[in-house]
């Protein structure tokens, strides 16, 4: 199926798979693994669709090299990588403990992300070029662990989104009915995943429920992304929705840190927060843990709110929200 995708849409533009072959090599390492992907290899592409190219080389000078190519008349999407970092990367996706409170920050948030989409990329794509022992690897990644990563992913960050929603819904209705959809999208996705539809890419949850047989999920998906008449009400159907099509491995607790770009100024009793300096927040306390740092401002159970202060930062996007199976609370603050 791989082979007859790539090959019609190499005959609708005219392409020789030798020229594509040929992208592989950008003078940074010979490729010990290259693989067509992307929507089109997926089955969801169409006719203005790109080509995306993964691939892999040793050479430990390199972290991400993103490629756009024209030359022969289509965009072709080069992205290389340091083929030990996605071997190790990968690894760890596979046998590391997720979401703990150590690592819940929205760096590593982002990093786990881009992890896992180029995993389930080259684990769907087509091989272009392959040597040992990279072809085994690749192999391994069409395992089951593969899919249940990002089932998981999508369960917990539906949660995520949810436990966000509830917590903006009485000052910011409309920003808590986006999040809430957002919430039920990443939660449909987990819904696909567990059927086997593990492409890792949002806007196309709607042809992955399709490919997976699944009309109710698709009705849902279209409520959703329907715009609210009445914020409240979505949200509280939101988060119904997310319970129903989701459950979690372990019961989730909210993380509170500094979002990123936070500055902050102690005056007397009180803190200034600012975000990019182009915005501020004053908040009559001095024990907020310093700017720049990982440190927790607050942690807690799902049905519990963080104190007045706290919640007021996180309404004006001063904090990211993480959640996290259950260790040691952070509540005093």
């Amino acid at each position: 199926m791989l082979e007859k995708r790539f090959q019609e849409f190499l005959e609708e533009r005219r392409l020789d798979i030798a020229d594509v072959i040929g992208e592989t090599d950008q003078g940074l390492g010979r490729p010990a693994l290259a693989v067509a992907a992307g929507s089109v290899l997926a089955g969801f592409g169409n006719r203005r669709s790109d080509l995306d190219l993964l691939v892999l080389v040793e050479n430990d000078q390199l972290t991400r090299f993103p490629i756009q190519s024209h030359e022969h008349g289509t965009l072709i999407d080069v992205n290389i990588r340091q083929a030990s970092a996605v071997r190790d990367r990968t690894a760890r996706l596979r046998d590391s403990s997720w979401p703990r409170f150590a690592t819940v920050t929205q760096e590593a948030w982002n990093h786990r992300r881009r992890t896992i989409k180029t995993a389930s990329r080259l684990a769907l794509g087509l091989k272009l070029v392959v040597t040992e022992p990279w072809e085994s690897w690749h192999a391994g990644l069409r395992e089951p662990w593969l899919a249940r990563v990002v089932e998981q992913w999508w369960t917990v960050e539906a949660h995520r989104l949810a436990r966000a929603a509830r917590l903006l819904a009485d000052d910011r209705p409309m920003a808590a009915a986006v999040r809430g959809r957002e919430a039920v999208v990443a939660a449909l996705n987990a819904r696909a995943a567990a059927a086997g539809q593990i492409y890792f890419t949002e806007k196309w949850v709607g042809e992955k429920l399709k490919a997976a047989g699944d009309p109710e999920s698709l009705a849902l998906l279209r409520e959703v992304l329907t715009p609210p008449l009445t914020p409240l009400d979505r949200v509280a159907r939101c988060l119904d929705l997310v319970g129903e099509l989701t459950r979690p491995e372990a019961p989730l607790h909210t993380v509170l840190r500094w979002a990123t770009g936070i500055g902050t100024a102690r005056l007397d009793d009180r803190t200034v927060v600012d975000r990019w300096q182009l915005r501020a927040l004053e908040i009559p306390r001095t024990d907020l843990p310093p700017e720049g740092t990982d440190d927790i401002l607050w942690s807690g159970p799902p049905a519990s709110d963080p104190p007045a202060d706290i919640k007021r930062l996180f309404v004006h996007d001063m904090l990211w929200l993480g959640v996290a199976t259950p260790e040691e609370e952070v509540s005093g603050r």
